[in-house]
């Protein structure tokens, strides 16, 4: 189910190559996420101390600039990112820079699995946070000049998003992550990490997005998640086999 899946969401996006190239992007698909997967487990056996002094050997950084800048300003930071290359080394990587982090995500349903990744995520100092609920929590956080990750490429319902174009397609977006962003002030930084090799990562900091503030409230939420969309679909088609292709991102559909 998930192969043909996969292969849809590649034709749909990329519908001017042929299907010897769809089928080579979907198998490196599914080399990443199992090299991922294991790579994660390897790595959060080896404890918190071991995790935060050899990181480093396993990854390096690009644009620390562009983060440490956005510390500065004291606002909070936002990392703007994507199931993308390993998400969950990425994550384990941001948790040790000197700021208090925090990640929004979704409890998965098996509670025995979950309590097994929040163990796994929150080993470099991450606090973990269920999106039920959370903007208040949010804010003050970001007030304090804490971190927040956010990841923004997975399909939602017509409540909780707006439709902007993603590949040509309209693709249902959360639209808490703008809302998140012009409410509190804090530096968006695109972040996302990107394997290069079998075993080793770059993660990249990207220069801060500047919001679009017109004064319209709706217009602003629409714009700024057609900005956060674009920008990390930029780093898909630079780097195709990257990213999560077996979520149905375009599920639901414009009335």
């Amino acid at each position: 189910r998930h192969r043909n899946i996969t292969l849809q969401n590649l034709r749909m996006a990329f519908p001017d190559i042929d299907n010897n190239r769809v089928v080579i992007l979907a198998k490196n698909t599914f080399h990443n996420m199992g090299r991922s997967t294991a790579e994660i487990i390897h790595v959060a056996s080896k404890g918190a101390t071991t995790v935060n002094n050899s990181i480093h050997n396993w990854v390096t950084v690009e644009g620390k600039g562009h983060l440490d800048k956005a510390i500065k300003k004291g606002k909070g930071v936002i990392y703007l990112s994507a199931h993308f290359g390993n998400w969950e080394l990425m994550s384990l990587t941001i948790g040790t820079n000197d700021c208090p982090y925090n990640v929004i995500v979704r409890p998965l349903d098996n509670p025995k699995l979950d309590r097994l990744l929040t163990g796994m995520r929150s080993i470099t100092g991450a606090k973990i946070m269920p999106k039920k609920n959370v903007l208040l929590d949010v804010l003050k956080r970001l007030k304090r000049g804490e971190a927040l990750a956010i990841l923004i490429d997975q399909n939602t319902s017509r409540e909780l998003g707006v439709f902007v174009n993603f590949f040509s397609t309209p693709a249902a977006t959360n639209k808490g992550p703008a809302i998140i962003a012009m409410k509190s002030g804090a530096a968006v930084i695109p972040t996302l990490m990107v394997r290069e090799g079998r075993y080793r990562h770059r993660l990249i900091y990207g220069e801060e997005l500047v919001l679009h503030k017109t004064g319209n409230l709706e217009k602003d939420i629409f714009l700024n998640t057609e900005l956060f969309t674009n920008n990390l679909e930029s780093y898909i088609r630079k780097y195709p086999d990257q990213w999560f292709w077996m979520h149905r991102r375009w599920k639901t559909r414009p009335e």
